[in-house]
This record gives structure tokens, sequence and C-alpha cells, in this order.
């Protein structure tokens, strides 16, 4: 009975336990207790003292890491409320290998949320896999850092990747991002392979309202078998080689071959609403991706050296000396994006390669435009460069496709009259656009950006002169804290309506002139997502 009493006593201490929350100063010191008043140093002393659910917030500042890592699952690492905190670490120590190592493939849940990470000779973040360390182990038994949330993170200046997703790294996502300046140390000159975001073989990544600019290859990829991958709402810009691809060239020690036989590069890849301007490469690639969804993009001068705007290539993974892999797509559906290139490109604005698509694929209700006229090329039937009306002929790809002028403003959003508006199939897939502003005029528009009026409940997105963000998007718990932007004092009214247009809160806060951040309890009749409408700026909350 004793010994009952006592184990009854030990699951309710358990049960019952309160996450803790740890502090980390510029001015503290690691002999403290790392509490608000007598915090931590630095940011391994505040892990080592943690448990797996506590947060540490990090005052404002700035901190060194000589490569932190992160080896507890479900720790939540936070700049301090209205404050930011910036990690730097060295890009010329190879041994400084992140400013950020998530090392322990184990690790699983945690977030990054509102910090500025910067350098790391080759990523600024890096998510561990212990794939490669038994290749005995079965496949589906081998694990990588899994469940972590980056979000509302700069991260920037890393030596080579900005975040580095190893294989087995599972349900990633990073959210409200912006990541810029990679390549910036000596490791990318031995060998130039720094993208913004660079994911071999990690399951259910999500990528979400990030800003990519300044990469010096490509701004995100999703190779060597990686599935399931969301990439939604980004704009990506200024890229040395490409834009977005799924699959590219992977080792083929990273596959799992029992569920990926035949090294497709990217299975059930779904890219959509993003605005991706000025890349070197293709805009948008697909190398051997299988059943890829590629919807509702506006691709600005793409494949400006190599390549195309809309780019298939096949994948050539090494096998032996006698033997390769080269895998083309399958399967794919492109449709309603918009791609547009300038008269100085001298490159096709679609190009497929030999063997690069097979099986049942939908290509169509896309618009294109150069003003030399757009050029298409399959090298599968000749190497001729081909009009619209050709490439329709020959391929029956994009028949009900157009070679247009999409009349877009300097942000590369619609303008009234724009023959993408209203001119687009309707996706299920696709409730939102770019901006997070709802697809509900029964006629979706063309390209990542939906014009007008969202809806009668909404109000038109145009009408805006301040900024709303959802400062962690997805939403976890019952509350959404959200930052507003505006140019003057003023009062406005706050909304919650759910996706099938019911208002399920109104309410009224008061701004200062600049940034405002708010708080408000998500409403028990909302365990889905909803629209955070304030004033007239609507913006979709993910539960």
């Amino acid at each position: 009975m004793k010994n009952l009493i006592a184990i009854a006593f030990v699951l309710a201490t358990h049960c019952c336990a309160q996450a803790a929350t740890w502090y980390v100063a510029t001015n503290g010191n690691d002999n403290n207790a790392g509490t608000l008043s007598s915090p931590f140093k630095t940011l391994t002393a505040a892990i080592e003292a943690a448990n797996p659910g506590d947060d540490i917030l990090l005052r404002g500042g700035n901190y060194q890491s000589n490569e932190i890592r992160i080896n507890k699952s479900d720790l939540h690492i936070k700049s301090y409320p209205s404050e930011w905190a910036v990690i730097t670490a060295i890009t010329n120590v190879e041994d400084v290998s992140a400013c950020l190592w998530y090392n322990e493939p184990e690790t699983n849940g945690g977030s990054l949320e509102r910090l500025e990470i910067v350098g790391g000779y080759y990523y600024a973040i890096k998510f561990e896999t212990n794939w490669d360390w038994d290749n005995s182990v079965p496949f589906n038994q081998r694990r990588g850092v899994s469940n972590v949330t980056v979000k509302d993170c700069n991260i920037h200046h890393s030596g080579r990747d900005g975040i580095k997703l190893t294989p087995a790294c599972a349900n990633i996502t990073i959210l409200n991002c912006e990541i810029h300046h990679t390549g910036a140390g000596p490791g990318a000159l031995i060998d130039l392979n720094a993208e913004g975001i660079d994911n071999v073989n990690a399951p259910n990544l999500t990528v979400r309202n990030c800003h990519i600019h300044d990469i010096a290859t490509t701004g995100l990829y999703v190779k060597g078998g990686g599935k399931n991958c969301v990439i939604d709402g980004n704009l990506i810009e200024n890229c040395g080689e490409g834009g977005i691809y799924l699959g590219f060239y992977t080792d083929a020690e990273w596959f799992d071959t029992n569920a990926n036989p035949t090294y497709f590069e990217n299975i059930n890849g779904l890219v959509m609403n993003n605005l991706i301007v000025d890349t070197q490469h293709a805009g948008i690639g697909l190398w051997g991706a299988k059943d890829a969804q590629v919807y509702n993009n506006t691709v600005i001068n793409g494949g400006q050296a190599e390549h195309a705007g809309l780019f298939f290539n096949t994948t050539d993974v090494w096998l032996d000396d006698n033997n390769s892999a080269r895998v083309g797509s399958e399967n794919v559906r492109i449709q309603n994006n918009i791609f547009v290139q300038a008269a100085a490109q001298n490159l096709a604005l679609v190009r497929v390669r030999e063997n690069a698509l097979k099986g049942n694929n939908v290509i169509d209700n896309n618009i294109y435009y150069d003003p030399n006229g757009a050029v298409f090329m399959d090298d599968n039937l000749d190497w001729q460069d081909w009009s619209l009306s050709q490439w329709k002929a020959q391929t029956f790809r994009d028949l009900h496709s157009f070679d247009t002028d999409p009349k877009l403003n300097a942000n590369y959003h619609l303008l009234s009259g724009s023959p993408c508006i209203n001119t687009g199939v309707n996706l299920t897939v696709v409730n939102h656009d770019i901006d997070n502003h709802l697809r509900t005029d029964g006629a979706n528009d063309i390209g990542a950006d939906e014009f007008g009026t969202v809806s009668g409940i909404y109000g038109p997105s145009q009408m805006a002169d301040f900024e709303v963000k959802v400062l962690g998007n997805p939403v976890i718990g019952d509350r959404v804290v959200f930052e507003v932007s505006a140019p003057d004092k003023a009062r406005i009214v706050v909304q919650m309506i759910g996706l099938d247009g019911k208002l399920l809160l109104s309410s009224q806060i008061t701004m200062e002139q600049g940034k405002n951040t708010f708080s408000m309890d998500v409403p028990t009749l909302s365990n889905t997502d909803f629209v955070l409408r304030v004033g007239n700026v609507s913006t979709i909350v993910v539960r």
C-alpha cells in the first residue's frame, strides 16, 4: 500500500509540474539561478538547466555562439518580450559548424522565436540526423530532429546554408522568417552550396510567409526523396542560382530505397502562392519530382543565366561505376501560375529536358509573358524555339494558357484590368493568396495575388494603411499574438471570423503610432483556421 501511495504521489507530482522559464542576459552570470532578476549569461547554461517544455527568454543584446547545441526536446527559445536578441557565430572556423545546432537526432518538439541568428561556418541552423550512423538500421527506424518551429526570426550571413535539414528530420515548420545573404564564409568558396533552406529527405517541411533573398545559390529546395513538403506564400528574390526546386541532385546514400526504390528526388511537394523574382537559374525547377503541385505562383525574370523560368530535368543519382538513376518527373500539376521575363533575356521561358516528364501531367491555365514573345522548348521533340501556339499543338499542354502581359504593379500584384483576374481554375488547396487574403469569390485569379475585395465580410485589402503580422502562425494554445504597425494613433475594430464567414469575436483596440503588440483569447468555438481581421486588413490564422 505504501508503495502504491508513493507511486501515485510521484505520478501526480509529474502530471501537475509546471513548465519553467529561464532567463539569459548579456550582463548575467552562468553561476546565477537563471531567474529574471538573476539571469544566466549564456544560452548554453540555460539549455543545460532547462527541462522539456521550458521557455528560455533572452534579454535584448548580442550573444556569441561557439556552436550552441540544443540537445533537449521541447525547449522554446525566444527573445524577451519587446526586446531583440542576436546570436552570432564566426564563419571562418570549421569547428563552429553552425550558430544553432539541434545535434541530438531524437530531439522532438521545441521552437525558436523572434531571434536574429547569424553566421556559422556551414549553417546558421542545422537539424541533425542519425541516418548515416549505422547502415544496418532499417530506414524506418532512423531518426532526425522533429516537430520544431522556427518563427519570426532573422537568419543571415551563414557560411553556407541558412537552414539545413538532414534525412528524417520530420515536421519542421518555418514561419514568417527573413533568410538572407547566405554563402558569407570561406566554406562557400570551397564548395558553393549555400541555399536559403536546404532540405535533404526531411519530410513534412512547411515554409510559409518567409522572405528569402540575396541567396548565394538556390532560395529553397527539397530533394533526396523529401516528401509532403509545403512551400506557401513566400517572397524569394535575388538568388545566384534557383528560386524553388522540387528535387535536384543527391547522393544515393540519403534516399529511403524501401519507400522510394526508383530514387524520386521529391514526392508530393506543394508550391503555391510564392513570388519569385530575379533568379539566375530556374525560377521554379522540377528534378525527378513525383506528384508535384505548383499552383498560383508568380515568377519574374527567372532563368536569367541558365535553365528557364519553369524548368524540368532528370535526376542523376550515381549508384556504381556502371549504373546511375536518371528519373524524370511524373504526374505533376502546374496551374494558375504567372511567368514573366524581360526582353533582354534570351533563354526559353519554359524548358523540358530529355526524359524529364512522364505520366499524366497537367500543365495549364498559366500566363506567360515576354515582350519579344514567350519561348518554349521540349528537348524530347526537337531543339527548336516554339511559340505558345506551337507548344500547345506539339505537346497538348497549356491549352487554356495565354501569352499576354499580366499587368502587374511595381510589387508584382495584379492591376485592375489584368487578364489574370477571375481566369484561374479553382483549386481546393488554394484558398488564400500570398498576402493571406482569402480566395472566396468563386473565380480564382492566376498568380500569387488575388485582386480586389476578398469578400463582403473581410473588406478590400488595397485600402490598408497599416501592416498586421501574426507572431507565431500556426497558433498553439488559446491566444493569438499579433503586431500592428500604424502610421498614427487610432482605435479600430478587431474581428475573428471563421472560414465559413461566421463572426466568432469582435472587439476594439487602441493603436499608438509605430509598432503595437496585442494578445487576444481565441474563441473556444474556433478549433480550426480562422481569419483575423484588424480594421480592413485580413490574415489567415492557422491552428
